[in-house]
Formats: structure tokens, C-alpha cells, sequence
């Protein structure tokens, strides 16, 4: 008779303690793990891949929605809604010349009215350099797989990695894995929502000639988003680029068939065009092992084919060839957590304020179709990162709200930077004073971020 289980008895040792542990070095737990030591905590970081950035640095491309969408609704004047911890990262890429900083769509400005280019590769230095002057510790290449509960609070995470099977006891855990793995671990309720949207792999191609590439679109007039960076300084070859290459024949079925749009991409090195996104696969559960195998297979496949029409067919391509491909598949939605309040589509869009916002936001990954009514922004609840149910326990990023019109707000990039600075600094304060995160004093809460630089209106 087959076996179908095989019965193990484990015995955990508890290598580490922390006030704070944050699960997921990416977007969110990179600001979260920052803010919770800035704050006071003894932070411990664990991270599944080799670097810390997640998808910003993995396929997210350039940063959006640091302003309001005021190149579309000009009479709501110019303000930069997110500030902070996401600022202070720009300003300091800025300062090493790996950034151009905030640079307005010359073309696509109802789409965002600023694109903010970053070099990956120094992101990911400037990341570590952060964490380390905070005094975070940091387990690399770890993963979290399983929970264990004090009663309806959160005690032990327990992580496998090189080095075995090991416990960490925490005050306060933060869950930034993207897929909500510690919150499900937990308990918390979940819904799975990969079945609205799809998986891809941007990538990048080197010795491409970007003025001869725009001349051509702007002739085939098929340029949908444009940034150009400073023209006066030499050198400067900072650009964003944006088309449609389902208008050319030799693309039409290819990418129809496949559920690709675009491309886009951007450059800030001479001869270089990265986060090129022309692969899409559709409906795939990314915390299933054979399905993100089999995408991430058709994908790298896909990145060949794709590469090689552009080498053929669209001049300023001909010499050029693929240089990097992430690491791994880039995922938009896997598990959604239900929280003490769920964002909907309709809070976002009319603008909607609470008296326990932690930051502000202004953009959604739908414009023009969907942007915030007058080109304002709404404020992001505390509550929204508070799983329901658990203690002990915080959860941001991309595994918030299962609305998936609400979620194309909720998941991007500068987003995540914000929403993992508040939940850092509520850990902190939660840890301080011995308290579960879910009471925690949000008007203290909300006075310290301000005084961090956050941006509350």
C-alpha cells in the first residue's frame, strides 16, 4: 500500500530573540526592519533570497506614485504624498549618482505624473549599508515555515535554512513576505487571489541604442509613456519608455496570445534598457511549487523569444543582447490577509481619510482608468496591517486587501515602502510598551511617524 504521509517528531531549538522580527526582506520589510531599529527595537530580519529588495530590485522596474496625479488634474496643484523613509532612499541613490531622482512624464502623465528611475544593483548595496547602520541583524537565504501560538498570540517563528531547523522568539512579528506565509502559518484567514492577474519577468538588454529606438517609435507614433532625464548634463541618458508594440504586425499575435502588453522599460546607463516587460503568464499560484516551476520556466522561454523579435524587427535593437533576467518569477498577488478593515476600490477612489491613517497615497496602477477623484490621495489605516484574529502580529505589502481593483493601489512599490514604515514603527512602540501592535496608541503612532518625515496632510 502507498504511503501518503510520513509521521515526523520534531524538537526546535530556539537559536534566536528579538523585540521585532521582520519575515521578508523586500519592499515593505526592508522600511519595516529600518523603522522598528530607527525606533528603538532590537530587530532581526530573515529574507528567502541572497539581497534584500524583493521585487523593487527583482522586476518592479522604476518607482511610481511618490506625487499625486496632478499632471492630470492640474487644478489639485503638485504634492509629494510620500515622503520619509521612501524619500530618504532616493535622496541618498541620488547623492551616488545611481539615481535621477524624480523626473516628470513627458508623455503618460495620466497614467503617473512622475516616474522615479534607481539603479538595482545600488538600491540592493544602499539597502544592506541602512540595515546594518541601524543594527539590524540579518538571516539570509531563510524562510519561515511555521508558527507557534501562545493562545490567539504569536510566539515562536520557526525558519529552515542552511542551517537547519531553528526558532525565533519575537515580541512582535511583521509578515512582508508578499504571500502572507506567516499570517496563513498563523491562522489568519486567507483568501488566494492569483486567478485575477498574472506572473512575469522583466528583464534587460545591453548595447541598445535608446535615441535611435525612441526615433523609431515616435515615427510608428506608438510611444504611450515618456521621461527623458536632464538633456542640459552631459552624459545624462536617463529615460523611461513606453510602447505599444501590439500596433506592429510582427508583434500582434505573438504577444496577443501570449496576454502581453507594452513593453516598458527604462534606462539610466548608456546602452542599457531594463525592465523590459514583454512576458505574462496568467493565473498562477505562486505558493505552489510545480505551478511557479512551470511559469517560471515558460517565462525564461518567453524572455528568449521576445528578445530576439526585438533584435529583428525594431531598430535600435539590432546589436543588442539580453544581459539579466531576475532571479525568479516577478509575483503581483498570491495570498490576501483579512484585516480589521479590508481597503475597498470605492475608499480608494473618492479619497477616503481615517483618523488612524499612518500615510498617505495618490496613484493606482489603473490610470486613467481608475486614478483618486480629483487627483487627491486617500490615507492608508493602521488598522488595514492588523490581521484578524492573531496577536502579536503585523502584516504589509502586497498580501492586503483581496479586492483586486483595490490591490492595483495597494501593491506598488512606494506603497509598500510607506505601509512597511508604519508597521516598523508601530512594532517598535508595540515591543517598547509591551503591548500587542493592535493597541498601540495610533495618535502616538501617528506623531511619530511625522516627525520621521511621513507626510499626513
Amino acid at each position: 500500500m502507498k504511503e501518503t504521509f510520513v509521521q515526523e517528531t520534531l524538537s526546535t531549538p530556539v537559536r534566536y530573540e528579538c523585540d521585532v522580527l521582520v519575515c521578508g526582506g523586500g519592499t515593505a520589510g526592508f522600511a519595516a526592519a529600518l523603522a522598528a531599529a530607527r525606533n528603538g527595537a532590537d530587530v532581526l530580519l530573515i529574507e528567502h533570497k541572497g539581497y534584500i529588495g524583493g521585487t523593487l530590485v527583482a522586476g518592479a522596474g522604476p518607482l511610481h506614485s511618490f506625487f499625486n496625479l496632478y499632471n492630470a488634474y492640474p487644478e489639485a496643484g503638485k504634492h509629494q504624498v510620500v515622503q520619509g523613509i521612501a524619500q530618504e532612499i532616493v535622496q541618498r541613490l541620488m547623492d551616488r549618482g545611481q539615481s535621477p531622482g524624480h523626473l516628470e512624464q513627458k508623455k503618460g502623465g495620466g497614467y503617473d505624473s512622475v516616474i522615479t528611475l534607481i539603479d538595482w544593483e545600488g538600491y540592493k548595496a544602499l539597502a544592506l549599508e541602512m540595515l546594518l547602520e541601524a543594527g539590524v541583524r540579518m538571516l539570509l537565504h531563510t524562510d519561515a515555515v511555521g508558527v507557534i501560538r501562545d493562545g490567539d498570540r504569536v510566539k515562536y517563528v520557526v525558519v529552515q535554512s542552511k542551517s537547519g531547523r531553528e526558532a525565533i522568539r519575537a515580541k512582535v512579528v511583521i509578515d512582508t513576505t508578499g504571500d502572507a506565509d506567516v499570517a496563513y502559518l498563523a491562522g489568519c484567514e486567507t483568501q488566494k487571489c492569483h486567478h485575477t492577474t498574472s506572473v512575469g519577468m522583466p528583464f534587460t538588454m545591453h548595447n541598445v541604442d535608446m535615441k535611435q529606438l525612441k526615433d523609431y517609435l515616435e515615427e510608428m507614433d506608438i510611444i504611450t509613456q515618456l521621461v527623458i532625464g536632464d538633456e542640459q548634463i552631459p552624459g545624462s541618458c536617463a529615460m523611461r519608455l513606453g510602447f505599444d508594440l501590439k500596433k506592429l504586425p510582427e508583434f500582434t499575435r505573438y504577444m496577443t496570445e501570449n496576454g502581453i502588453w507594452g513593453p516598458l522599460g527604462y534606462s539610466i546607463h548608456e546602452g542599457e534598457f531594463t525592465y523590459i516587460n514583454g512576458t505574462s503568464v496568467r493565473n498562477v499560484d505562486a505558493t505552489d511549487t510545480q505551478a511557479l516551476t512551470d511559469a517560471e520556466i515558460r517565462l525564461r522561454l518567453q524572455v528568449a523569444t521576445f528578445s530576439q523579435m526585438l533584435i529583428d524587427h525594431v531598430p535600435g535593437f539590432g546589436n543588442a543582447y539580453v544581459s539579466r533576467t531576475p532571479d525568479t518569477v516577478g509575483v503581483r498577488f498570491t495570498r490576501a490577509v483579512k484585516c480589521d478593515h479590508v481597503l475597498s476600490l470605492e475608499e480608494i477612489v473618492n479619497g477616503a481619510r481615517f483618523e488612524d491613517e499612518v500615510f498617505l497615497y495618490g496613484f493606482h496602477d489603473s490610470a486613467p482608468r481608475i486614478t483618486i477623484r480629483d487627483g487627491k490621495w486617500y490615507g492608508f489605516p493602521y488598522r488595514a496591517m492588523l490581521p484578524c484574529g492573531v496577536e502579536g502580529l503585523l502584516v504589509a505589502g502586497r498580501s492586503l486587501t483581496p479586492d483586486y481593483e483595490a490591490h492595483m493601489s495597494t501593491r506598488n512599490t512606494v506603497s509598500c515602502l510607506a505601509q512597511g514604515q508604519a508597521a516598523g514603527t508601530a512594532a517598535a512602540l508595540a515591543a517598547q510598551d509591551q503591548l500587542p501592535p493592535r493597541n498601540v496608541d495610533v495618535q502616538k503612532l501617528r506623531a511619530l511617524l511625522r516627525e520621521q518625515g511621513v507626510f499626513l496632510d
